[in-house]
């Protein structure tokens, strides 16, 4: 009874999603720019990034980003940069960036939007002489290009982008042995792909060992451990509270994240901000691991932690199955 029960709300949980999400309508000025088969894709995007799936992968994100904007480009009715900038503006207030936490998302947008400035301001888009203010406003500048051709360079310049998405992660994994040496102890935090691939390419010509802070309560450490035992890599799960009594032994930190604040914060998973200060009171360095698309131009605002933080239910902890267990606890 009680599994029916939780399969019931999740249930009433996605239809409200998808109700509230529908009840959010397209601005009309935007409807009216792009046919009917666009607004469909631009819809499907905005429920992807709202549904806030568990497992979902920046680097996937960010490459659906840039398609999706593409294809806007592409179909929307536009003449000049500055209608085409409109337009787009006008469907990211559609997007649920807040409520999704993705600020890889609005980083890549943002990427988008200079790509259209400079390609519309030409070789005077690098001059930034007349202040940075001048180049925000170069999209009112009139063009030379037509839609075509402006259109074709920013096309070119989007998949320009779209090779440098796809080339961050082996840039940053080919680097591996700069940093890490034989016989050196390694400490790192929960899972992350780039990590793992990052460890297991200086695998290949360095011997060290790796020790790996379960991450408690999702202990997405122990998969981490279960990877990098299975390249060849010595490994060793440590709870999380035993970071501080071990991290005096290690020779370097290698974590990664989110996204990159403005002011060189790091938003990461829970329990980093304590493994980088133990790292601080031992003078242990520690290196972060992140492509160019995590960096981005927002603080965190201490009124605000909503926008920041990502609290999920405590399910994961304490099932709703165990009903007995429940009432000892409480």
């Amino acid at each position: 009874i009680i599994n029916m029960i939780i399969n019931m709300l999740k249930q009433w949980y996605q239809r409200r999603v998808r109700g509230s999400f529908k009840n959010h309508e397209m601005d009309p000025f935007l409807l009216k720019k792009i046919p009917k088969d666009t607004v469909s894709r631009l819809e499907e995007f905005a429920l992807y990034l709202r549904e806030n799936k568990k497992e979902r992968r920046s680097y996937v994100s960010v490459v659906k980003t840039v398609n999706v904007f593409r294809d806007l480009i592409c179909t929307a009715d536009w003449v000049t940069a500055r209608e085409l900038i409109k337009i787009i503006k006008c469907y990211c207030k559609y997007l649920p960036l807040s409520q999704s936490n993705e600020t890889d998302v609005s980083n890549v947008v943002r990427r988008i939007l200079k790509i259209i400035r400079e390609e519309n301001a030409g070789p005077e888009a690098t001059n930034l002489a007349d202040g940075i203010s001048a180049f925000f406003k170069s999209d009112m500048k009139p063009s030379n290009l037509g839609r075509s051709d402006l259109q074709d360079n920013i096309l070119n310049s989007i998949v320009e982008l779209l090779v440098e998405l796809d080339t961050s992660k082996s840039n940053i994994i080919n680097m591996a042995l700069e940093h890490i040496h034989s016989n050196e102890r390694i400490l790192t935090y929960g899972h992350s792909n780039t990590i793992r691939d990052f460890l297991l390419h200086g695998r290949r010509a360095r011997d060290f060992e790796v020790i790996v802070c379960e991450s408690g309560p999702s202990l997405q450490g122990h998969r981490m451990a279960a990877e990098l035992s299975a390249g060849g890599i010595k490994t060793t799960v440590i709870a999380d509270s035993a970071a501080f009594a071990i991290i005096h032994a290690v020779n370097k930190v290698i974590i990664g994240t989110h996204t990159i604040m403005a002011d060189g914060a790091l938003r990461a998973a829970n329990g980093v901000h304590q493994l980088a200060m133990a790292a601080k009171y031992f003078s242990v360095p520690v290196i972060v691991c992140a492509a160019l698309y995590k960096l981005s131009p927002t603080h965190l605002c201490s009124y605000d932690p909503d926008a920041f933080n990502k609290v999920i239910g405590p399910e994961n902890m304490l099932n709703f199955s165990n009903a007995k267990l429940h009432s000892k606890v409480l």
